[in-house]
């Protein structure tokens, strides 16, 4: 079951989502990036600066559309 606390989006959450929408992200730009960010919610446990950019470089891939869902 979800709480409603999950529903509301966090401060910096929100400051997040204001920035992407300055930036020229559409709402469904943002929540895609949202999900590939959450399937790696553990970045602080990458093994290596080369596996960190790998990463970076895999969700620019995909918020473009180059890697299929």
């Amino acid at each position: 079951m979800t709480s409603w606390k999950s529903l509301v989006p966090r401060p910096e959450e929100q400051a997040e989502s204001l920035r992407l929408e300055e930036l020229g992200f559409t709402p469904e730009e943002i929540a895609r990036l949202r999900e590939l960010r959450d399937m790696y919610p553990y970045i602080e446990y990458m093994d290596s600066r080369k596996q960190w950019h790998r990463l970076r470089f895999v969700k620019w891939l995909y918020s473009r559309g180059a890697i299929p869902r």
